[in-house]
């Protein structure tokens, strides 16, 4: 009798027992989180020779690469969003060349595709000729699953050779997490093309709008959003990503990083979530607003396309026409005072930030903020630069951009590039080293203008695959992280004709940084030599700090802005 484990673990169990029936016994593993149960089963499992490649289209050549030398089967891991896509042009070779190689692509659980969740992209979507076929398992529930997953394992090794040897894709979900709470009754989502049309009421309701990924708000735009929360009992959350900065609006990241459901239910919990825009990049927001135990909040989503996206499983109203239209037809009398708002801001104006901090993305970026110029462009790699970034407040007239939209580390950098060719501003990327990695063939781009800045932050691998407790970081660091790939920019960044500085501590960052955020005749890079632990501990000091503040006595605070609102009214 087969015992099941359910979930990630047993799917996974199964891919690898299978490998092991066929003896493919050849891996080559590219970083990341999606992707972890597996890698951190086979790289330990003396079965399996692991290879480690950074870039996914360097990942497949190189498996072509092996098995043209052993002739043997050879598998390879990578992780969700954009990783799948740069195995194309390898996976085009190997269709051609009839090469055997099983791409074990991850993915999100089916439930997140399309609908605003990051990093979950449509996986199994690859050209006709790049892979044979490719297949996809369900998630492990039950015994139905179980036989479903085992045969199409089976059959999709059989494909590898199967009239004519080729690649295959098979595509594995991963479920990040368990439902907290009870599953509300069933959700009637309602479309609207027209407001006035069965409006739903907003009257004596806490409304908060996310701003998502959006490109800078024009003057119309913005009176059309602030003279919205005027009229209602509203709040607006943004992070840097959302282009806004306006009277009602809120930089919370920090605040909910470290804040329990339980208290965002009594004390910030909306009865109304508006969204605009795409993806917020924003964690912290969404496992808050993604909890079921806050099973009485409606979401409504506003957007041209009128697309059902239930990002946080709370949709109820799907407005499709364009935000000013939408923030226009809402009449209510105006609203006296803005207790909803007050609350919010009186607990992100106690944020804390720790002294003493080890020389990490923090130190830098507390250092740095307030120095990027006004009209700057910001561009955040994925992730960590972007989290720890969301922490700190920049100059109204500053964009930010990251590449949140299929929410891959690859191509931020060559964004950045593209968008210094179309402004004289200057242009700023926050990367990390394995990011820079990824798209360093970019700084090599012909005519690179002055205007360039590159923060590398070189912490020994993708920090992100090593915060949180209990993580061995050498283990990590083999293949999840895949430290020790790259060392420093300084050959490459010279060669391309940067300017190029190599800092270790905060006081070499403090004398450099004027000549950084000034304007000057050639592109500059600075390279940041962190250590990983440094980075970790620099994380953990922030959000602790402000999850064990004081918020009760913020709220009173708040309750004291919206009575002195009332009376400067008056």
């Amino acid at each position: 009798m087969v015992i099941m484990k359910i979930g990630n673990d047993g799917l996974i169990e199964i891919v690898i027992d299978l490998l092991k029936a066929h003896n493919i016994r050849h891996v080559v593993i590219s970083p990341g989180g999606t992707n972890y149960g597996f890698v951190s089963r086979v790289q330990n499992d003396s079965f399996f020779k692991c290879y480690s490649v950074v870039d996914e289209r360097s990942a497949v050549y190189f498996a072509i690469g092996l098995y043209l030398q052993t002739n043997e089967t050879i598998a390879m891991s990578c992780t969700s969003a954009q990783a799948t896509r740069n195995y194309i042009p390898g996976l085009t070779e190997a269709y051609y060349k009839k090469v055997p190689i099983f791409a074990i692509t991850m993915c999100k659980h089916p439930r997140f595709e399309l609908q605003g969740y990051m990093q979950a992209p449509i996986q199994d979507s690859l050209p006709v000729d790049c892979v044979k076929q490719s297949y996809k398992v369900p998630y492990l529930t039950d015994a139905n699953d179980y036989l479903h997953i085992v045969r199409v394992i089976n059959q999709a090794i059989l494909e590898l050779d199967h009239m004519g040897k080729g690649p295959v894709q098979l595509c594995v979900p991963k479920l990040d997490w368990s439902i907290d709470g009870e599953v509300k009754e069933k959700r009637t989502i309602t479309r609207y093309s027209n407001v006035d049309y069965a409006q739903p009421q907003i009257k004596g309701k806490k409304i908060l709008v996310v701003v998502g990924e959006h490109i800078p708000f024009n003057d119309l735009e913005k009176s059309a959003l602030e003279h919205f929360c005027e009229k209602t009992n509203s709040c607006i959350y943004v992070n840097h990503l959302s282009n806004y900065s306006g009277k009602y609006s809120v930089n919370g990241n920090l605040l909910l990083a470290g804040m329990s459901v339980e208290y965002f239910k009594n004390n910030l919990c909306p009865d109304i979530l508006i969204t605009i825009g795409g993806q917020t990049g924003d964690y912290p927001l969404y496992n808050i607003l993604s909890s079921q135990t806050l099973n009485n909040v409606e979401h409504w989503s506003v957007s041209t396309d009128g697309n059902v996206v239930d990002t946080y499983d709370k949709l109820t109203c799907v407005f499709q026409m364009d935000e000013m239209a939408f923030f226009n037809a809402f009449s209510e009398n105006k609203v006296e005072n803005h207790p909803y708002y007050f609350t919010w801001k009186s607990l992100i104006d106690g944020s804390q930030y720790p002294d003493n901090i080890p020389f990490s993305s923090v130190a830098i970026a507390s250092l740095l903020h307030e120095n990027i110029p006004d009209n700057a462009v910001v561009q955040f790699s994925i992730l960590h630069s972007l989290r720890i970034w969301n922490f700190f407040k920049l100059k109204p007239s500053v964009s930010c951009f990251s590449n949140v939209g299929a929410f891959g580390i690859d191509g931020g950098l060559s964004t950045l590039i593209g968008q210094s060719f179309a402004t004289d501003e200057l242009c700023f990327m926050i990367i990390g080293d394995l990011a820079f990695y990824y798209d360093m063939n970019s700084i090599g781009i012909r005519g690179i203008r002055n205007n360039v800045r590159i923060l590398i932050v070189n912490n020994n691998g993708g920090v992100e695959f090593k915060l949180g407790s209990g993580v061995n970081m050498k283990e990590t660091d083999r293949y999840v992280a895949a430290a020790g790939h790259y060392t420093n920019a300084k050959g490459w960044a010279e060669s391309c004709g940067f300017d190029y500085y190599c800092i270790t501590s905060e006081k070499e960052f403090e004398k450099v940084v004027p000549t950084f955020t000034s304007v000057s005749n050639k592109p500059i890079i600075i390279e940041a030599m962190i250590k990983d632990v440094d980075e970790v501990a620099a994380h953990e000091s922030i959000i602790e700090l402000n999850s064990k503040r004081d918020l009760r006595s913020a709220v009173k605070h708040s309750i004291k802005n919206s009575v002195n609102a009332i009376i400067k009214k008056h």
